[in-house]
């Protein structure tokens, strides 16, 4: 899935606690800014069973993550 419009105080740690409740992630990618540092805005989580990314994308899409409503989607 991708997650967007992600505050600069998100980290992988915050991501895995948040959407580890839907499932098992094998993998979850949260791509740095090489001057600043911070996230780029976008992470990108693969889940192990497909029916997990669903629920996920069904539970957070347009939810509040550190006071900003985030997009979450295929």
């Amino acid at each position: 899935i991708v997650v967007e419009r992600l505050t600069k105080n998100v980290n992988e740690n915050h991501l895995r606690e948040i959407f580890g409740q839907y499932g098992e992630i094998e993998d979850l990618d949260l791509p740095l800014n090489r001057t600043s540092g911070t996230n780029r805005g976008t992470a990108y989580i693969l889940y192990i069973r497909e029916h997990d990314a669903e629920a996920a994308i069904a539970h957070m899409h347009e939810a509040q993550l550190d006071g900003v409503v985030i997009n979450v989607s295929i």
